[in-house]
């Protein structure tokens, strides 16, 4: 069981961070003045992608139950478990959404938002592996540090997809074009 000491510690430190993502939102909202409107094409393939993502959750998490339930695996905690699974359900809502023309709105800037994730993949494959020596307990389960490797590959194939969608998008627009 952990000490009091540090269960305050980390609630002070996620209440931190919540504070301080809000206040930046509000921020950027203010700066901008701009607000989110989807069309109804884009609301209806949103809720698609809903669905996709929960069903990915719940699949994976069926199968979690099903090999936990039957194996001894001692090698990931559940609390990784399980937001590896939540990361994947995620991944599979917002990759869904970009390649239906369902994530941005039609003023948004994808390449400057792409970017952007990826500089997020970059900073949480740098503190993974600024952590290497703390990636294992002494028993040989992993560490709380993977989920920032869990992070960084959700995040990096999200940016991927969204590069890919803006040059399919390019690449259909010039073909129009030619026709």
């Amino acid at each position: 069981m952990k000490s009091p000491e540090y269960t305050l510690g980390f609630a002070a430190g996620f209440a931190a961070v919540v504070i301080v993502t809000v206040i930046i939102a509000m921020i950027i909202k203010k700066i901008t003045g701009k607000k989110t409107e989807y069309d109804e094409r884009q609301i209806a393939i949103r809720g698609k992608a809903y669905k996709v993502g929960f069903l990915a959750y719940v699949i994976l998490l069926a199968a979690s139950l099903l090999i936990h339930s039957n194996f001894e695996l001692a090698v990931i905690p559940f609390y990784l478990e399980q937001t590896l699974i939540m990361l994947i359900g995620l991944g599979a809502f917002v990759c869904f959404a970009i390649w239906n023309d369902a994530y941005f709105c039609g003023n948004e800037k994808k390449k400057q938002w792409a970017i952007f994730i990826l500089l997020a993949s970059a900073a949480n494959a740098a503190i993974f592996f600024k952590t290497r020596e703390n990636w294992f307990t002494p028993d040989g389960i992993m560490n709380s540090c993977w989920s920032n490797l869990f992070v960084a590959v959700l995040t990096f194939v999200i940016a991927l997809n969204a590069f890919i969608k803006i040059i399919a998008d390019k690449q259909a627009e010039k073909n129009s074009k030619e026709d």
